[in-house]
């Protein structure tokens, strides 16, 4: 994991004070910490039943997937697939996200005594979606239906065509649907108009409902489908989805179930991460599991991956495993040199004093990396990032936002000089001839100026409750563990506490890490900032006072287990100097 200075410092924003007669009770009829009951009534859970919900979520409380408009036509029309022996495609997509929900709906099916393959694109041949290409494929195999997972939302002309040459579809996907909707054979997507469904899944938790409504449909036991929560945990959690409601239940049960699966490719993937027999956490699936998927999807063909977690033969997955991990390497140089790329060409065309979104593009920019190396933009200067890989005349983009920001609906307001486009609030992908960049490039720096306001495009740090260190026990940070799995809308809590002492001599670790150690009152506890290394020289003396804002958690190092300080700010009292990262 990297991390990036910001240019600006972080506006630290505190929960507003609560009622303590509210809190008071609380307290009591939970038996929580008083701090507990303070984060939880600011996350909007203020009564006895939500908080018992949140901190002890059931698989019962999945939703009745037949809720989600479409779901019995698409088991209808995979029911006549399988009395009529039809052969279907999984028509997947190349990231994680589109990996497992494949992978799921292939195990699923193939268990149900379906005949059933899977196709995923080449992004660097085909790009991203339902394409005439993979169709004619599908077609070419004699496959009579197809079953998109995490994509087909937006493909119109796709689907049509499709149809025109024999094919049903049946569209499982979670991203933004356009104005029309595909004449498919069933969608099934929590966002399209009409579908109160209220949780907004990722694509991999929508493969999951349509193979719980098909079990249910075939008289199956749906806990047989809790093996492959590993797979909808995974998925969940690498799209940065909202883990909260149904994402939330499916993400706990999931990672607990990665710890235990009993899938060869999963086992093996843990075990050249260096994850075999620890504890697995929505952290770890993001920065160590997910990119060694994501790796082959994004240097060219992902099927591979999907055959390494649907494997039953352990050398196989074992080779893959490796391969996999060899490839992430590579990724991750292209990834480094990319990045200088863009830094310098932002000061190029970036006016950082008064654009309020930034649009690069480079020749033969690699695409399978340009979209982290836009998330790590946005984390830098947070601004609305695209970045366009240009090759023979025709760019491909990739998109990503800050709060407040919609980039879907931005996009829109650009369409005219696009070729297409599509995803959702903060993360989306576009295709552009490269003529027209320059030209959409001031268009969406026009939009974003319409949208954003100062307030909007200064990075903020949203703080849960000041503490005192005296208030961090075993009892608080065994609670507060129990808010996992952390995730969008669901981040571990952030807390302050003002003049703490530094004790000792802060230090650097590592490549740019700060470690040092502090005391107020009788408690002294280790801190840690990762990317704040450089601050080691300007806490310099003995007795230096300091604001903290971090999180709590434990480390350990040698088998010897302690309460840290992960720090997410530092400002120096004398001075109110703040170091802007986060």
């Amino acid at each position: 994991m990297s991390f990036i200075r910001r240019t600006a410092p972080l506006k630290w924003v505190l929960a507003p004070e609560l009622d303590k007669e509210q809190v008071a009770a609380l307290v009591a009829e939970c038996n929580l910490p008083d701090q507990v009951v303070k984060v939880l009534i600011n996350r909007g859970l203020d009564n006895p039943e939500t908080i018992h919900r949140f901190l002890h979520p059931q698989l019962d409380d999945l939703r009745d997937p037949y809720a989600m408009t479409g779901m019995r036509d698409g088991v209808q029309r995979v029911t006549e697939a399988f009395c009529n022996n039809e052969k279907m495609i999984i028509y997947g997509d190349y990231d994680v996200d589109g990996i497992t929900a494949t992978t799921l709906l292939y195990m699923v099916l193939g268990k149900l005594g379906g005949n059933v393959d899977y196709y995923l694109p080449n992004r660097l041949v085909e790009g991203y979606g339902l394409s005439k290409d993979g169709i004619d494929e599908a077609k070419s195999r004699g496959v009579t239906l197809i079953i998109t997972v995490d994509t087909g939302i937006t493909a119109i002309e796709e689907v049509e065509y499709a149809r025109s040459v024999g094919l049903d579809v049946i569209i499982t996907d979670h991203h933004e649907p356009g104005e029309i909707i595909p004449k498919a054979t069933a969608v099934i997507n929590p966002k399209t108009d009409g579908d109160n469904y209220p949780d907004e899944l990722s694509g991999v938790g929508v493969a999951f409902k349509f193979a719980q409504a098909l079990y249910q449909a075939h008289n199956q036991d749906e806990r047989d489908l809790d093996e492959h929560l590993d797979l909808v945990a995974m998925g969940t959690a690498a799209d940065i989805v909202p883990l909260v409601g149904e994402n939330r239940v499916l993400t706990k049960f999931g990672i607990r179930q990665i710890a235990r699966t009993t899938k060869p490719g999963l086992k093996s993937l843990t075990f050249v991460a260096g994850l075999m027999g620890k504890d697995i956490s929505t952290g770890q699936v993001v920065f160590i599991l997910a990119p060694r998927i994501n790796a082959l999807g994004r240097l060219g063909d992902a099927k591979e991956a999907v055959r390494l977690l649907s494997t039953r033969d352990e050398k196989v997955a074992s080779e893959i495993a490796r391969k996999l991990d060899d490839e992430n390497k590579r990724r991750k140089e292209i990834d480094e040199i990319t990045l200088r790329e863009a830094l310098n060409q932002i000061d190029e065309v970036v006016d950082l004093k008064h654009d309020r979104a930034i649009v690069l593009a480079g020749e033969g920019w690699h695409q399978g990396v340009i979209g982290i190396v836009a998330s790590r933009i946005v984390e830098r200067y947070h601004l609305p990032t695209i970045m366009i890989s240009v090759t023979d005349g025709e760019g491909k983009g990739s998109a990503r936002s800050i709060p407040g920001f919609h980039l879907c609906e931005a996009l829109k307001e650009c369409e005219h000089l696009l070729i297409k486009y599509g995803g959702h609030k903060y993360a989306a992908g576009l295709s552009i001839r490269d003529d027209r960049i320059d030209e959409f490039r001031e268009e969406f720096k026009r939009v974003s100026v319409n949208h954003l306001t100062d307030e909007d495009i200064t990075p903020k740090l949203h703080i849960d409750l000041e503490i005192e260190l005296t208030d961090i026990n075993d009892h608080l940070m065994q609670t507060i563990e129990e808010f996992s799995p952390f995730g969008p809308q669901n981040m571990r809590p952030v807390f302050l506490t003002r003049n703490c002492e530094v004790v000792g001599q802060p230090y650097m670790v590592g490549r740019n890490h700060l470690k040092m150690r502090v005391r107020k009152g009788d408690p002294v506890f280790d801190v840690i900032g990762f990317g704040f290394g450089q601050m080691a020289h300007q806490i310099s003396s003995k007795g230096c006072l300091v604001d903290l804002a971090y999180v709590i958690e434990y480390n350990t190092y040698n088998d010897v287990t302690r309460k840290q300080l992960r720090l997410k700010d530092i400002k120096l009292t004398a001075g109110n100097l703040s170091t802007g990262f986060e």
